[in-house]
């Protein structure tokens, strides 16, 4: 059976056409989506959609859709924080049915293949520990590659040796059972195999964040007791993204947020967590210690923010 596995399609919807065309034609069997399906561009309505046509598919939830589910039980005339903006244009952005498909999914899926067992998650713990290794940061995984001018292979080995060489991952590797396991959520490309265990990470298909700006995803490859991975990476027209940032009416609603995707849509880069960091500091300068923080803060945070120019 051949896989395609996509993950973190984030409201970029022209991307997730181009990476469903690519995965059509290598002849992918079955489609496991990772979720993380809207929010950071404006076209999660229509990722949604195509998602529900998707056959044969097994999809679960990320972090993306149980915002949705926290905001079901609001009053939108409440949806007033500056700093959850992209959260509110994705929520109003869905139709009835697609709304109620989303937070409907399950956070995780057991598949089946023969005597394999193939994991489906958002989010794996061991990837993201804290403290957390800093090849599976986005923030710190371009930093590390330009430093010592590592290849896309040489990120791989190093990755793989770090988390080997932390005991309480390998602790936590030894203990899990054989098989193969998918998660998403960081927007970095990654696989590794380590005594009868796969781990499969597909990149972020609407946002990647390692310096590869084309849409990611993978394919696997299950015939009886072996594997094979095949990372994908897919050229598309991000201009017509960037263009539907304004046209949408979803740059106006939330400009800074807009700006910030948008760098991080040219660049692959992350863009995002310096700036969620900077905004949690200003937060706390002004004696808050919760988030979302005040519109107060907000404003002062985005005056003091130097944005990145390209």
């Amino acid at each position: 059976m051949k896989y395609a596995i996509i993950s973190d399609i984030h409201g970029n919807y022209h991307a997730f056409k181009a990476v469903l065309e690519d995965a059509k034609a290598q002849r992918a069997d079955m489609y496991l989506l990772l979720g993380d399906y809207a929010n950071s561009f404006p076209y999660g309505n229509d990722v949604a959609e195509e998602i529900r046509k998707l056959k044969p598919a097994v999809v679960i939830g990320g972090n993306g859709e149980g915002y949705y589910t926290n905001l079901l039980s609001r009053d939108p005339k409440e949806f007033t924080d500056e700093q959850f903006k992209p959260v509110y244009w994705g929520y109003r952005s869905l139709s009835k049915e697609n709304l109620e498909y989303l937070v409907s999914l399950p956070e995780a899926v057991v598949v089946a293949d023969g005597d394999t067992n193939i994991h489906l998650t958002h989010s794996m713990g061991l990837f993201f520990r804290t403290p957390q290794i800093e090849y599976f940061h986005s923030v710190h995984m371009p930093a590390i590659m330009e430093a010592v001018s590592f290849s896309r292979e040489e990120y791989l080995t190093q990755a793989r040796a770090a988390l080997l060489d932390c005991p309480e991952a390998l602790a936590e590797i030894n203990a899990m059972p054989m098989g193969i396991y998918l998660f998403g959520h960081n927007h970095v490309q990654f696989h590794m195999e380590y005594e009868g265990r796969l781990f499969i990470n597909p990149g972020s298909c609407g946002e990647p964040l390692d310096l590869d700006a084309r849409a990611s995803y993978t394919i696997l490859t299950v015939d009886g007791a072996d594997w094979a991975v095949t990372e994908r990476r897919v050229k598309y027209d991000s201009n017509l993204v960037v263009e539907g940032l304004t046209t949408s009416g979803y740059g106006a609603y939330a400009p800074v947020w807009s700006e910030i995707m948008m760098l991080e849509l040219l660049t692959a880069r992350d863009y995002f967590y310096p700036f969620a960091v900077h905004v949690a500091e200003i937060g706390r300068k002004m004696g808050e210690t919760q988030i979302p923080v005040s519109n107060a803060a907000w404003e002062a945070a985005v005056a003091t923010w130097d944005m990145p120019i390209l």
